[in-house]
């Protein structure tokens, strides 16, 4: 269904839309297509590019036509799924996500729950059963909202969240009661109102239109455009804006979020890789706050999920005709697909999936030879450290190689030390924020985050090693000093890592390298038949 000026879609609910991706984004595309394949997506619609355009250039003001829109769509949300939005009995939560043209993972905005208050959040522990998971809930939505719309740092509400589980003795935030919880709320309040707010926002309406300029204004922050200027992509015209009915991995027992690449995206190994966690949100994965545990305990909790995830894994890689990245999210043992994109990958990775997928038959030679254009195949090594006795850390690797370099604590660091050689940024969690330092070094190790989170997977496409949820690794970046395992180490001293194993080690390695001959010997061959062709 669009509206009568083609500024908004809908899709889910039976209906066959169609949105292009200039008009409507990549990630509303792909979610309108996949409700078509019959792959089960939260209903949504979609506000077109055109309302980003006119929003800036009307000062950044929403044009005057978007509050129809809004609630021309929420209506047909509400027909889809049998809620009300702002209803006290049984209220629609939506999330409001960005999408432009090209896949910018961590680059924009996402705020999730909208729609909640102290009047629906009753409302929500009426519908589930559960006052935990509807202030929860809360809990979230409000540090979204402060840091998303309000630009407030995290600094003003982690540590009210720390102090209550240190009080509490407890290490997990799913520990937290349903009245602790409700305390954190009021806590929460009385800090945003000690930060010149009068009040937070709590008419539904207010809150999406507040929450889709936050959207929009992300298309203009600093890492979006550092994003697009490394993209070469300064000619994309802005972001769509995309509203979903909430799907909840934090709702119960057999409720979760991941991600799952239908490759391996650091080896290009024909083989599923799954990031999961029961009890959280997809925020929490792919923002680098939590790490995944792997596949199997999915597959031994929820059989049938894992073998709905590997169906309709294999159905979008054949019909997109490469290898995926895909957001799910269960819902009390219901799963929901929340957005598929073309899966980044390290430069080795590139070349064997595009060779696999010649001879699968899935690509041919000119579409491989695209994919792994801009690739420089005189620089793809396979490399293995020769002595390894010095490990003094592990983690979880995202991206293989292996690299030498000073530890920088900064982005800022690492851009200056950079100069002097190699360098490996070393970040308590992965961040989207870290685009210029991961840029800068040869490496990215954190102490806590997914495989899958955002600037992990900005890291292998760049092509560096990557290796995350290193529990040895503590950082003290005001002191310029880290400890990993017993070793302290102070910012500037050398450090490898191995993003094969996961290892750390302490100073510069021997490594051995070994070119990929057989795999470039074929795209030898397909470049000398293209040749021929155009004789």
């Amino acid at each position: 269904m669009a509206d009568t000026a083609g500024r908004m879609v809908t899709f889910g609910y039976g209906y066959r839309t169609e949105a292009p991706v200039e008009e409507f984004g990549r990630k509303a595309s792909v979610l309108a297509e996949m409700a078509s394949l019959g792959i089960p997506v939260p209903p949504g619609f979609v506000l077109n590019v055109s309302v980003c355009e006119d929003y800036f250039k009307n000062s950044r003001k929403l044009p005057q036509d978007v509050p129809d829109q809004l609630k021309n769509g929420i209506s047909f949300l509400e027909k889809a799924t049998g809620l009300s939005f702002g209803s006290e009995r049984k209220p629609l939560l939506v999330s409001v996500r960005s999408g432009s043209a090209i896949s910018m993972p961590g680059a924009m905005e996402t705020v999730l729950d909208v729609g909640l208050n102290h009047n629906t959040v009753k409302g929500l522990i009426f519908q589930t059963g559960s006052p935990r998971f509807a202030w929860d809930s809360y809990r979230r939505m409000f540090e979204s909202f402060a840091r998303t719309v309000f630009s407030h740092g995290t600094e003003h509400y982690s540590p009210l969240l720390e102090e209550m589980m240190e009080r509490e003795g407890i290490s997990e935030e799913s520990e937290l009661d349903s009245f602790l919880l409700e305390e954190l709320i009021r806590d929460y309040e009385r800090v945003f109102q000690n930060n010149g707010m009068k009040r937070f926002p709590v008419d539904s309406y207010e809150q999406l239109g507040l929450a889709v300029t936050a959207v929009l204004d992300s298309w203009m922050r600093p890492k979006a455009r550092e994003y697009r200027r490394m993209e070469a992509a300064q000619k994309v015209r802005g972001t769509a804006v995309t509203v979903q009915a909430m799907v909840f991995g934090n709702r119960g027992p057999h409720s979760g979020a991941g991600i799952i690449f239908t490759r391996n995206p650091w080896l290009g190994e024909n083989c599923l890789v799954i990031d999961f966690k029961f009890g959280v949100q997809g925020e929490d994965l792919v923002s680098g706050y939590r790490a995944g545990t792997k596949k199997m305990e999915l597959k031994e909790v929820l059989p049938d999920v894992h073998k709905d995830l590997v169906k309709f894994g294999k159905i979008l890689e054949m019909y997109y005709r490469d290898m995926q990245d895909i957001e799910f999210t269960i819902q009390e043992g219901r799963l929901y697909i929340l957005q598929s994109r073309e899966g980044k990958r390290a430069p080795f990775a590139a070349l064997r999936i595009a060779v696999d997928m010649v001879d699968e038959g899935l690509i041919d030679t000119k579409i491989a030879l695209e994919r792994i254009k801009g690739i420089d195949l005189d620089d793809i090594t396979m490399q293995e450290i020769v002595s390894k006795e010095r490990v003094i850390g592990k983690g979880d690797p995202a991206s293989s190689g292996v690299t030498s370099g000073r530890i920088a604590l900064s982005n800022k660091k690492a851009e200056s030390l950079s100069t002097e050689g190699r360098v490996i940024l070393v970040r308590e969690m992965p961040s989207s924020e870290d685009i210029i330092g991961i840029r800068a070094a040869s490496g990215y190790l954190t102490a806590r985050g997914a495989r899958t989170a955002h600037a992990a997977v900005v890291a292998r496409q760049m092509g560096k090693v990557c290796i995350v949820n290193c529990m040895d690794l503590h950082t003290e970046p005001d002191s310029g000093r880290c400890t990993i395992g017993t070793q302290e180490l102070c910012e500037g001293d050398t450090i490898s890592i191995d993003g094969i194993s996961g290892h750390v080690y302490e100073g510069e390695v021997e490594i051995e390298y070994e070119r990929p001959l057989e795999l470039l010997s074929r795209v030898g061959e397909w470049k000398e038949l293209a040749g021929k062709k155009s004789i």
